[in-house]
């Protein structure tokens, strides 16, 4: 399906009547996401976007059949293979450098997009050179708040999210719901996320120690730091299905490695060292309930992942590195 415009020989996608480069470059990676490609590629294809765009596809060697429907369905797009599963990080940046854009919108496999949302975007980044990224809301499928911007991490805050406290706080614990106006943040997530290629060049690439998970905070940590600007648009929205890709359990691993990779980079070595103690702590006694669930057979299914899983997270915050 094409964009309502016509598409150059090079795949970009333009408004009727105008033929220039990309303005935006929309880079996917991508990891046995078919089930939710074509309902992506359609939603950024199909609506009216008014500004010149291209889109990148890097696909971590994909066991399912997302390449062949991207090839056979949407010819337009750029497609980069991988012969191995290099992480979101290396293969984001390969399409980043890939494109051509003056802006390029990171964008997850399971979003759906609107067109004034993305439009409203390459306008603010035009109208505030300050601006490094922006992006907005997230939302579930049925509509509800899933995230939007958040604080740089503490101690504090992974506590109350390892112990399933934050969440009782508010939902989409630690990020915040209500702002009703444009604010500077410190990072957003990058699900749907426009860097300025400016910025992206002078900071650097998405640091690739990281395979998946906090890759996006720690470019953003390393965006403020260099005095660029994060903003949140309140009328900036996007749906995300959210772990498309893979299961909790495994995922969970994936998460507090990348935490934990992110204090040993960016905080003191006592704080980092404090988060190991503090999420291995939990996730001990976590072993202990389920182990005990465990014996008296509650459960055996869910209780075994969670074994597993608790078992993974406590040998990633013995590892030296």
């Amino acid at each position: 399906m094409m964009h309502s415009g016509h598409m150059s020989e090079a795949g970009v996608g333009m408004p009727a009547g105008r033929v220039s480069a990309p303005v935006v470059s929309v880079v996917l990676v991508g990891w046995n996401s078919g089930r939710y490609l074509e309902g992506c590629l359609r939603s950024v294809f199909s609506r009216e976007l008014g500004s010149a765009f291209e889109v990148i596809l890097v696909d971590n060697k994909s066991s399912d059949d997302s390449v062949a429907l991207v090839r056979e369905r949407f010819p337009q797009v750029r497609v980069i293979e991988n012969e191995q599963n290099v992480g979101f990080a290396a293969a984001a940046n390969q399409g980043i450098r890939a494109s051509l854009g003056q802006y390029v919108l990171l964008l997850n496999c399971d979003t759906i997009v609107n067109g004034p949302s993305i439009d409203a975007m390459v306008e603010f980044m035009d109208e505030h050179h300050d601006a490094g990224a922006v992006g907005g809301r997230l939302l579930n499928p049925d509509g509800s708040f899933q995230s939007g911007a958040a604080e740089f991490s503490t101690l504090r805050q992974e506590l109350l999210i390892a112990l399933r406290l934050g969440e009782v706080l508010h939902p989409g614990y630690p990020s915040h719901k209500v702002f009703s106006e444009v604010t500077t943040v410190d990072w957003m997530s990058g699900a749907c996320l426009l860097i300025r290629r400016e910025a992206f060049g002078q900071v650097g690439p998405l640091d690739e120690d990281y395979f998946m998970y906090s890759e996006e905070v720690d470019w953003q940590f390393r965006l403020k730091r260099a005095g660029w600007s994060v903003y949140y648009l309140p009328h900036v929205s996007t749906i995300h299905y959210g772990g498309g890709s893979q299961d909790r359990w495994r995922r969970r691993r994936m998460v507090y490695g990348g935490k934990i990779l992110f204090y040993s980079k960016n905080y003191r070595y006592a704080k980092a060292l404090a988060l190991r103690c503090m999420l291995g702590t939990v996730s001990l006694l976590k072993l202990a309930v389920w182990s005990v669930l465990w014996l008296l057979r509650v459960g055996l299914a869910r209780t075994g992942k969670e074994l597993s899983s608790n078992r993974d997270v406590l040998w990633t915050c013995l590892r030296t590195r």
